[in-house]
């Protein structure tokens, strides 16, 4: 008997869990916006309180089905949701199902929505880091010439990086060229230059790094910001070799 009832008391929290979970769902179809984002809100307790692997891929692959149809003023809460569950991400069984539903808000033409898209997939890059999918779309999204797109893929890139060092060498000569271009704000060349750090355990892309640091460090045309930001970068490649050889 003893067996039985905590299989019978899963069983009861695991149909609780989709009953409230369905709830949610319905009522972010509400036509009222504000019972959407309370709705949205309300995800991540859930996963907290349930996080069964089965509950978990469910209502993030509702949430991509929300942000893939939803306005941008929802699609901000949605990503939020991705950011404040981080730690359910690595549950979710159908990955690839889900990035397929935030790419084709990151393939629309709203530059707005791009970045909402940009901002979820960095939230999310414990697991999108390594499909080649998300590495491309992120890349195309260097060449829009929306200053806040480009701040995002920026950001993007380096949470990608945590989690997928190799992606470094796919963005590696546009992080580069966008690092130099002087029209670039200064503040999303640093965010650049600083992500650069991922090039550590890749001795040949570390000896390229060098030359590049010397020049922002040296040129007469560097503002401060941004030799601070190359001397920093060398010396964490430097303190990175020292303690992969130790």
């Amino acid at each position: 008997m003893s067996t039985v009832a905590p299989n019978s008391d899963t069983a009861r929290s695991s149909d609780w869990a989709f009953k409230q979970l369905f709830k949610l769902e319905s009522k972010c179809r509400s036509p009222t916006p504000a019972l959407q984002v309370e709705a949205i809100g309300e995800f991540p307790k859930l996963l907290d309180q349930f996080p069964f692997p089965t509950l978990v891929s469910s209502a993030f692959l509702k949430l991509g089905d929300l942000f893939r149809s939803s306005p941008n003023s929802l699609r901000y809460h949605i990503a939020q949701v991705f950011g404040a569950s981080q730690q359910h991400l690595a549950q979710i069984t159908q990955t690839e199902e889900l990035l397929k539903r935030i790419l084709v808000v990151l393939y629309s033409n709203d530059p707005i929505a791009r970045v909402l898209a940009l901002r979820l997939i960095g939230n999310a890059s414990l697991i999108f880091a390594k499909f080649p999918e998300a590495q491309h779309s992120i890349l195309l999204r260097y060449q829009s010439s929306h200053p806040l797109e480009i701040v995002a893929a920026v950001q993007t890139t380096e949470s990608m990086l945590s989690y997928s060092p190799e992606f470094l060498e796919v963005v590696w000569e546009t992080v580069l060229s966008k690092a130099d271009d002087p029209d670039v704000l200064d503040s999303v060349r640093v965010q650049l230059i600083r992500s650069l750090q991922h090039a550590a355990p890749n001795l040949m892309l570390s000896t390229l790094l060098y030359s590049h640091c010397q020049h922002w460090a040296c040129d007469t045309d560097s503002t401060n910001i941004i030799r601070c930001a190359a001397m920093d970068t060398w010396k964490a490649i430097i303190q990175r070799h020292n303690e992969l050889q130790s």
